[in-house]
């Protein structure tokens, strides 16, 4: 009789045993995924000579991108001595549209238009949310979107009345800080 409490003993202790690591690896993920997720900055430098064919401007413009814990990604777009811009856009490589980043209702030099007038400064910025996401991206989320960066597949692209398919462009790349 005694031999037969000892097995039941041996028994529950097994059953907790498995109890507390089963409990410890359903939470590793958990912890993994709260430790890892962090901000991630990209940026772009834009001018007309990073466009195939290239494109003769003084127009030159520097794209910041934050990627925040939540899955948030807000932009900021500025460039210098840029006309007549009808639009910016985040692409693939081979010109498929991932998201604009560009606001036709923001009030630049005190007005809100397109085309606008002559740019230097703040062009547009905002917060991108997957609804935003075009193309290949449609139904994902801003993460997609940061892997894409991550890797150098997507660029800035602004256009102009004059150069509706691009005046200036940069490749999207990590970095460290937000330049």
């Amino acid at each position: 009789m005694m031999s037969f409490d000892m097995r039941q003993l041996g028994l529950f202790h097994r059953d907790i045993s498995i109890s507390i690591v089963s409990i410890f690896i359903l939470s590793v993920p958990i912890i993994s995924t709260t430790a890892f997720a962090q901000q991630m900055f990209f940026n772009a430098n834009l001018s007309g000579k990073n466009l195939s064919p290239a494109v003769s401007t003084t127009a030159t413009g520097t794209a910041k991108f934050t990627l925040d814990p939540q899955g948030n990604m807000a932009y900021e777009l500025d460039v210098k001595n840029i006309k007549g811009v009808i639009g910016a856009h985040i692409s693939l490589q081979n010109g498929t549209d991932l998201a604009q980043v560009f606001n036709p209702y923001m009030e630049i030099a005190g007005k809100s238009e397109i085309p606008t007038g002559q740019v230097s400064g703040l062009l547009s910025k905002g917060v991108l949310a997957p609804h935003d996401l075009s193309g290949t991206l449609i139904g994902k989320n801003m993460t997609d979107l940061a892997n894409l960066m991550k890797n150098g597949s997507v660029h800035v692209v602004v256009r102009t009345q004059a150069h509706e398919t691009g005046e200036i462009q940069g490749t999207i790349t990590p970095t460290t800080l937000v330049k």
